[in-house]
């Protein structure tokens, strides 16, 4: 574990101070030159106050400085430890700005990598969601969603390094993103289950609500006690529409003139319970929907990824085709690495 409030070197804050308080310094001493001083005592006065000012300034300067080296020997120290093999590792997350995102970035690496070993220690293997076959299982069931009478629908998976438990689609107006809990191989089957019953609960004609409750009841009566999947179900209609999530932890996105808001639901997932509990936690939220709010819904993978909600921001007023290309194509364009995880993206935009 990272200490909080590491010391740095101060190198950064002394630099900072430096060129903060000459140029401040500076600065005073030309707006001093610029007034025209009459006399030596005024010229006196001039140089004093710019030594004062930039005295100041360099105090400022080193205190901010020192903050944001403090912060970042924090996440120098958490990287190397990561680096020596070790998992648990905390960071500070205050603030919002580029450090906190950085640090944040860093804390979902070691919480996945903890999770990975995790899963690799109790299966005594590699986790299931790096099998190859457990992804070519969810591709083959992958169809994108077409489009609705006032609604532009799309869906699609950004290949990561490690991923297939995550499955999306559409239905009788209905849009739904399920994914599995864990990556072990139970979770893989929890995940194309709830896929499943879910597409077949539609198909006969039932609401989210119920689709939810089939789904659930299924995977209770049919996984060993403990195994669940989770589901986000967006029920869309002419003038509003209706989240229901069973366990999901990525919120729902609601882009309306420029602005995104994050909503989620409440509900347990699915599997953990025979029905009683699981229908009265299951709760929807209501959306009110105009022409041109946009919905969008991603995996955990997605919400951990902040240039995805940034990119999200920049091209939800496009058309659904052109935003999709756009996110995607950023997001598959990452690097030589690539992406860690499989990050989806569902998207349903209103139609005038």
């Amino acid at each position: 574990m990272s200490k909080r409030g590491s010391k740095s070197t101060g190198r950064l804050a002394l630099r900072l101070a430096i060129v903060c308080g000459l140029a401040a310094a500076l600065g005073a001493m030309l707006i001093v030159a610029l007034m025209g001083p009459d006399d030596r005592r005024q010229w006196l006065f001039g140089a004093l106050l710019s030594l004062v000012v930039g005295a100041v300034v360099a105090l400022v300067a080193w205190s901010l400085g020192t903050s944001i080296g403090g912060r970042l020997t924090d996440l120098g120290l958490a990287v190397s430890k990561l680096g020596r093999g070790g998992t648990e590792v905390r960071v500070r997350n205050s603030g919002n700005d580029e450090v906190t995102a950085l640090g944040r970035a860093v804390q979902y690496l070691a919480t996945d990598l903890a999770s990975m070993f995790a899963e690799m220690e109790k299966g005594r293997g590699a986790a299931a969601s790096m099998d190859p076959a457990v992804r070519e299982l969810r591709d083959k069931a992958l169809v994108p969603p077409a489009g609705s009478e006032g609604w532009e629908l799309d869906a699609a998976m950004c290949p990561g390094t490690r991923g297939g438990l995550d499955y999306f689609g559409a239905q009788s107006g209905v849009a739904w993103v399920v994914s599995g809990e864990g990556a072990s191989s139970i979770s893989v089957v929890a995940a194309r289950m709830a896929r499943d019953e879910i597409v077949r609960a539609l198909e006969a004609g039932a609401n989210a609500r119920k689709a939810l409750a089939h789904a659930n009841k299924v995977l209770f009566q049919r996984l060993p006690r403990g195994a669940c999947a989770r589901a986000s179900l967006i029920e869309y209609g002419a003038e509003e529409a209706k989240l229901y999530q069973a366990g999901f932890g990525a919120p729902l996105w609601i882009c309306r003139a420029g602005e995104v808001l994050e909503l989620s639901a409440e509900g347990l997932a699915l599997g953990l319970d025979d029905g009683p509990v699981f229908e009265k936690s299951l709760r929807s939220e209501k959306i009110d929907v105009t022409t041109g709010v946009r919905l969008v819904q991603s995996n955990d993978a997605g919400v951990r990824l902040q240039e995805l909600l940034d990119l999200v921001r920049t091209h939800s007023p496009k058309h659904t085709a052109a935003f999709m290309n756009l996110v995607l194509g950023t997001l598959e364009g990452q690097g030589t690495d690539g992406l860690r995880e499989d990050v989806l993206l569902l998207t349903c935009k209103r139609m005038g």
